[in-house]
């Protein structure tokens, strides 16, 4: 119907109702599609800026929309499979600090063994060989069956078993035999690391492994043990900084095999992340440092706008025993390959680089000869043996009134009976010694050997009066005899000092 009205005396036609309605609703829906478009333009926006930065000019646009799609892929969930290992339990010789060589109880030869990965919801299955004269098994830290959790299903010498599971939950979790004495199967290394991603793929980020671990060349179930190191070699990566490119997450996996009390992990030049018990569905923590008992795990992810180093431990006694290392954090070059040189949108794993490293410095070896330590539980057999040796290291002093130096050598918390310098050392009653330090670490320089009774009885610099770099510490000889002597904080330095009159 035509709807007519009469203006100043005039009759028009005006249009219906019912079209007028139909107009006023169109009207309407265009302008909020175009009020809706500005936002997502606006967000689309917003979203693009928070995108990592290429590395060149920035200025391609077909590279820009290449890392999107990438990032879209790596957001779709993986489909389950199924992963094949063998462990086999084999007993040889590594080294663990430079010049120290002992026994060791292995996966696959290294310590820590091989670093186990799947996705939550992908069935593993660990073949385990024992190939030693003693019981062992695998316990896995996650959700399984008992049949799966090796416990009591020890596998005697020459024994194999199959363990059949399904990953879960996603996370860092770890590994380890569980034969008692559970602390001496650990230390001696039989123990390491089970990272199970989640089904939905992370962030991009260049990622490392930590497997904090122990061990005492005297006792292993002592507490507060010799050594101290991450992946089995005490300050690796002091030695072999890990490399970083500014701007990138760096994610660290991080497993706790020791058997001392909880320390910190602490990472210098940036607040860092922590998720708790290394679980990704516990939600994140910003930290300076994150405690870590035995047996538990953490993920760290940190990040770096500067380049320079910047050092990680665990705070007190690991990082003065070998847990200690660094990041050497550079800029990126301008034609750094994403996923190679630097984690724009694809995840670089640093595992195998790592591992190799470990293999490269402990240099495994069944028949190898493990390192003479019994000079810190006991004196030379004889002073005809001693005598001869320190003729042989070092000359005698003349004069009773001589002092002469000691020099605590570079890298001493590793170097064992190699500290010192010169060691061992004769002198005339009445002479002076004193110990410079020309190491970086702070010492002591404390009569006796490591946990005995009178450890300190003779001379002691004392933990109260530490040895600082560069500084010295002084003791006149006023006995005829043999001594021994060693730093409290780095029980494996130890000196021979022979008094004659």
């Amino acid at each position: 119907m035509i709807l007519k009205k009469r203006i100043s005396g005039k009759s028009r036609k005006i249009i219906s109702l019912p079209i007028f309605v139909v107009l006023l609703l169109s009207l309407i829906t265009n302008i909020l599609i175009i009020e809706s478009n500005g936002h997502v333009l606006q967000a689309m926006s917003s979203k693009s800026s928070s995108l990592p930065v290429t590395v060149g000019n920035g200025t391609n646009n077909s590279n820009d929309k290449k890392i999107q799609v990438q990032q879209q892929q790596q957001q779709l969930p993986s489909k389950p499979k199924t992963h094949e290992y063998t462990l086999i339990a084999e007993d040889t010789t590594l080294e663990i600090a430079p010049g120290i060589r002992v026994d060791a109880w292995t996966y696959n030869g290294t310590i820590p063994g091989p670093t186990l990965t799947a996705t939550e919801g992908d069935r593993v299955i660990v073949h385990f060989i024992n190939k030693t004269p003693l019981p062992h098994t695998v316990h896995l830290h996650g959700d399984h069956a008992s049949k799966e959790d090796g416990v009591f299903e020890q596998v005697p010498a020459n024994g194999t078993y199959t363990y059949d599971f399904i990953a879960e939950p996603a996370g860092a979790l770890m590994y380890h035999c569980h034969v008692s004495p559970v602390m001496q199967h650990v230390r001696m290394g039989l123990y390491g690391a089970f990272i199970v991603y989640p089904k939905t793929p992370l962030p991009p980020a260049r990622e490392y492994v930590f497997v904090d671990g122990e061990y005492d060349t005297q006792n292993q179930l002592n507490p507060l043990p010799e050594y101290y190191f991450f992946n089995g070699y005490a300050e690796q990566y002091m030695n072999h900084p890990l490399p970083v490119k500014t701007n990138e997450t760096v994610r660290i996996y991080l497993i706790n095999a020791g058997l001392s009390p909880a320390y910190g992990m602490h990472i210098h030049g940036t607040l860092f992340k922590a998720y708790p018990s290394g679980i990704w569905e516990n939600p994140p923590l910003k930290v300076q440092s994150w405690e870590l008992a035995s047996g538990n795990t953490a993920i760290l992810e940190a990040k770096w706008p500067w380049p320079g180093k910047y050092v990680f431990h665990f705070h007190g006694i690991p990082e003065e025993r070998g847990a200690m290392g660094y990041f050497d954090v550079t800029n990126a070059t301008v034609n750094a390959v994403d996923g190679k040189d630097i984690s724009i949108s694809k995840t670089i794993n640093m595992n195998d680089w790592q591992m190799n490293l470990t293999n490269s410095l402990q240099k495994a070896d069944p028949k190898g000869k493990v390192t003479a330590t019994t000079n810190t539980t006991a004196p030379a057999k004889n002073n005809n043996e001693m005598s001869k040796m320190v003729h042989q290291s070092s000359p005698s002093i003349s004069s009773s009134n001589t002092s002469t130096e000691v020099s605590v050598v570079k890298g001493a918390a590793t170097l064992g009976s190699k500290a010192f310098s010169p060691s061992p050392l004769k002198i005339k009653v009445g002479s002076t010694v004193t110990w410079i330090n020309n190491d970086n670490n702070i010492h002591t320089i404390t009569s006796g050997k490591p946990n005995a009774p009178n450890a300190g009885e003779a001379f002691d610099s004392g933990l109260t009066a530490l040895i600082m770099p560069a500084k010295t510490f002084s003791h006149k000889f006023t006995n005829t005899g043999e001594f021994s002597y060693f730093c409290r904080l780095h029980p494996t330095m130890i000196g021979t000092i022979e008094v004659v009159p």
